[in-house]
């Protein structure tokens, strides 16, 4: 943390400090998470409470004439209880299995933890589908009474899906089939996939081994590892066709034929609460801003190809590093008083939320052995603020992972000083708005700040290729889905899917060379056989983001204000209701586009630069 000085500049962060800070690690402390009891102290009072919330089941009958709003607040209290409680052993063991992955001790109770939760929601499922079911009249008084008044988004979320919910004789065959449906093609397709290997030069290597040559300084290596990647799915395309063509019937014949939802991607944006209309605003306006994209990769280029690269202007290469790259490093030290000072200077607030999690060593700071790679913010309970883990490498990236990490769990604190803990969590589409909008404040800081042309150009790029990968690709992969289920259904082959999906691939590039293989590249689309257009949420968050910061740069001190109330609404209330909170209107066009803006001025800082 910088400490404070009279000097206006003393804030300010420079090549000579951080030329001189020391690295330093730090490792979390997990001891408060569980409180000085056992594992098994824990589970006691959890089934002991799933007992006492059992008997419940006595008073829950049709008419609802049992039952008052002060009697439903004590049962929806103890579901509560009983999920904290539960959920504070799965963290535990859980972080401690991603600080070290050898750990069996961990890893062992993980499996039996995990057996006991499906126990547990088994145990409790009755009394959602008790208030799902429940006479409309009776429902809306409870929802409206004063005493569930914290609890009201949370019990008109559970009744949004009495429409699609059957019987409970149906709903247990739909269980059953779902042991053998979508849920199990889209396992044997991991099974699959991930058990991939490649010969790279003689050595036997994994998939992840191979992707991380696809940003490789050699082009011939990122060249050589899409086209293993790409054959290696071409080759097993049949059968990966035809799992997928299993998980899209068995999506829609139980979404749209049994259950009755309106159309394939209908069914997720119920889930997520937001309105066709929005997604259809979202997906339109993603596919007239193609041209921005199409500029950025055609500079990058051509500024790599100035700087003495010779590869072709192909999509095997579009991550290709930039060549004029700054080489400052920025080690964990810096980058912790980078990161506060930046908090500290957009609003005091955050950084004194951002503080927590160094003073209460919550974070697990750097690479080690056995430790899981990436980054996460894990939240716990709303008494106690989330852990992070991160892989400190001194780059430039490493310091905006760190303030991404951080907006998740400021998110995660603003939400728990005001809504319960069901209701603590942000929604998908709109969950990632504390991180990212914490990178645009840092970008927008270093590009102000650095004097240093090779540093703002790699900003620019990270931020550009960081978008590209989250906005466009994410909503392409949405817009083949939409056609591929459609097209699925009415009996298309592979090779009408492969021409499908090439042809999204020729608008999002423009003239850039497309070689035949990425024609299977959605063969390898994780997500799109795990969970169906779940990918929209990554192009709403970020476009959703880019606008809000474009509203802070016109409003300045007064945009925090409400960016403050929307980040305390946690999970309560539908993504359009909170949005719309903020005077921004996701079904239309021209608030999507707000966004776009900023990656066209992006795009034109990056151009001046060159």
């Amino acid at each position: 943390m910088s400490k404070k000085n009279k000097n206006k500049n003393a804030n300010k962060v420079s090549s000579k400090q951080i030329s001189q800070a020391k690295p330093a690690g730090e490792v979390w402390d997990l001891e408060p998470i569980l409180k000085g009891k056992s594992m098994d102290e824990w589970l006691k009072q959890v089934n002991s409470n799933v007992e006492k919330f059992k008997k419940y089941r006595s008073i829950l009958n049709d008419s609802g004439d049992k039952i008052t709003a002060g009697k439903l607040l004590e049962i929806i209290k103890l579901e509560e209880e009983i999920g904290m409680s539960l959920g504070r052993v799965e963290v535990y063991y859980a972080l401690k299995f991603h600080a070290n992955t050898k750990d069996s001790d961990a890893l062992a109770k993980m499996g039996k933890l995990k057996q006991i939760a499906t126990g547990v929601g088994n145990d409790l499922l009755f009394f959602n589908l008790w208030f799902m079911h429940l006479d409309d009249k009776i429902a809306s008084k409870l929802i409206e009474s004063k005493e569930l008044a914290a609890y009201k988004y949370f019990l008109q979320d559970i009744r949004k899906a009495k429409k699609y919910t059957k019987t409970e004789e149906i709903e247990k065959i739909i269980h059953i089939k779902d042991i053998t449906g979508r849920h199990a093609y889209a396992e044997l397709y991991n099974i699959i996939t991930n058990n991939y290997t490649f010969d790279w030069f003689g050595k036997t290597i994994s998939k992840e081994q191979v992707l991380a040559f696809y940003r490789d300084p050699n082009p011939q290596f990122r060249e050589k590892a899409y086209n293993m990647m790409l054959t290696r799915y071409r080759e097993n395309s049949t059968t990966l066709n035809e799992i997928y063509k299993n998980i899209v019937m068995d999506w829609c014949n139980e979404g749209i034929n049994i259950r009755g939802y309106t159309s394939s991607i209908n069914i997720r944006n119920i889930s997520y609460d937001v309105s066709d209309k929005a997604v259809d605003a979202l997906l339109n306006t993603v596919r007239k801003n193609s041209k921005f994209f199409v500029e950025y990769f055609k500079i990058k280029y051509e500024l790599n190809k100035k700087a003495g690269q010779k590869y072709p202007y192909s999509r095997y290469h579009i991550y290709a590093p930039l060549a004029v790259s700054s080489t400052k490093k920025y080690n964990y030290t810096e980058s912790k008083e980078l990161v506060l000072d930046t908090y500290k200077k957009f609003d005091e607030r955050f950084y004194l939320k951002a503080k927590k999690f160094f003073d209460e060593k919550h974070i697990h700071s750097h690479p080690a052995p056995s430790k899981r790679g990436g980054a996460f913010c894990q939240s716990v309970t709303k008494e106690l603020t989330p852990y992070l883990l991160l892989n400190h490498t001194d780059n430039i990236r490493d310091v905006y992972t760190m303030i991404h990490e951080l907006g998740h769990g400021i998110h995660d604190l603003f939400a728990a000083e005001k809504q319960v803990d069901v209701l603590r969590h942000a929604s998908t589409p709109i969950c990632e708005t504390a991180s990212i909008f914490s990178e645009m404040v840092l970008a927008d800081r270093m590009l102000k700040e650095s004097k240093d042309v090779n540093e703002k150009k790699d900003i620019l790029a990270q931020l550009l290729e960081n978008q590209y990968a989250t906005i466009h690709r994410q909503a392409y992969f949405v817009i083949f889905e939409k056609i591929a289920h459609e097209k699925i259904m009415a009996g298309a082959t592979k090779e009408e899917l492969d021409e499908e999906f090439y042809g999204l691939l020729k608008e999002q590039f423009g003239d850039m060379i497309i070689p035949e293989e990425y024609k299977s590249e959605w063969n390898y689309m994780p997500h799109i056989h795990e969970t169906p257009f779940y990918c929209y949420a990554y192009a709403w968050g970020n476009l959703f983001v880019l606008a809000l910061f474009d509203m802070y740069r016109k409003e300045g001190k007064k945009f925090i204000e409400k960016y403050i109330d929307l980040l305390s609404s946690g999970g309560n209330g539908s993504p359009i209701e909170l949005m719309r909170k903020l005077g921004a209107d996701p079904e239309s066009e021209e608030f999507w586009q707000r966004g776009f803006n900023i990656i066209k001025e992006e795009v034109e800082e990056l151009k001046k630069l060159k």
